[in-house]
């Protein structure tokens, strides 16, 4: 039997060695298995964890060589085929995640770039994962002369996408391993939110974004937003295997990044921000999204989602 490709990120390694279980709120009523997950192609296998559990949500987070891969070879576990299409796409989104000239926000950009570039490839029938290559190869370079960065600039901000974004956080009903008042007080700021109007909303849109830029944790170690993009792109096999709609996929990517700016900054207001505190809420924030998956409404065109989404960044 022919043997594929097997790649394990230093961070899936890092927690099997650990010596001691996971006692947080998901892990304690998990199957034996969780958190790991084996995302099995019949052309590749990686393997990851649901950060879902706050030990996985830590190491993925703080190391800075969470994502290097160690790569081995496995026999297929399944007979669905990573198209070529897919595979290069996915790659290429993680190269501009990565890519050292790119400051998080602007990798988000170059990525939402590529995939509208990708979805007129596609929709005209147009599939040689080469234009994928090459496309990302012209916004690396125009990544290193600055030009990127003057395009995001001169996006229009569209706040009232922000503040609508906002507004629906209210909803959220999160699992919090914190003590009893603090999760009360959490909770209570998150439902607050969907009862307020429109001028309360832009307010608190802004306070929260100004206590956002004064959290000491993401200058100190930015690798740990980055490391949470990675995480999306590799686990997820970003845009997906199977998605026809590259704009939805980036809006949900934004959304994401936006809820975990907004949870940070909310948390924030009840004292300084921890790596316990990130931990616990990208951990309880995955555990919502998975109980109640993204969808963008219908009628949305690609352009109009991918636009929405840049507009949260």
């Amino acid at each position: 039997m022919e043997l594929i490709e097997h790649y394990q990120p230093e961070f899936v390694t890092r927690f099997d060695a650990r010596e001691t279980p996971c006692s947080c709120p998901a892990c304690q009523s998990a199957e034996q298995a969780w958190p790991h997950i084996s995302v099995k192609m019949k052309n590749q296998q990686r393997e990851s964890l649901d950060i879902g559990c706050e030990s996985a949500a830590k190491e993925m987070l703080f190391n800075p060589e969470a994502f290097i891969l160690h790569i081995g070879q496995a026999e297929p576990q399944s007979e669905e085929l990573l198209p070529v299409w897919s595979e290069v796409l996915n790659q290429q989104c993680i190269n501009l995640a990565v890519h050292p000239s790119l400051p998080l926000e602007i990798s988000l950009y170059a990525i939402g770039i590529l995939l509208s570039k990708a979805q007129q490839h596609w929709d005209n029938g147009e599939t040689d994962p080469a234009l994928l290559i090459s496309m990302t190869e012209q916004l690396a370079a125009l990544a290193e002369q600055g030009v990127l960065e003057q395009q995001f600039a001169m996006l229009p901000p569209i706040v009232e996408n922000r503040i609508a974004a906002l507004k629906e956080m209210g909803a959220m009903r999160l699992n919090l391993n914190l003590p009893m008042v603090e999760k009360m007080g959490l909770a209570l700021k998150l439902s607050e939110l969907s009862i307020m109007q429109a001028p309360r909303l832009a307010e608190r849109l802004q306070t929260l974004e100004s206590v956002w830029s004064g959290i000491a944790l993401f200058n100190e170690q930015p690798h740990t937003l980055r490391n949470i993009l990675i995480y999306q792109l590799y686990s997820d096999i970003f845009p997906g295997v199977n998605c026809t709609n590259y704009g939805e996929a980036l809006l949900g990517l934004a959304r994401q990044f936006f809820q975990i700016k907004m949870l940070c900054a909310i948390r924030a207001e009840q004292g300084e921000l921890t790596q316990d505190d990130v931990a616990m809420l990208v951990s309880a924030l995955r555990g919502w999204q998975q109980q109640n998956p993204f969808a963008a409404e219908a009628e949305n065109t690609s352009d109009y989602s991918l636009l929405s989404g840049l507009s949260l960044l």
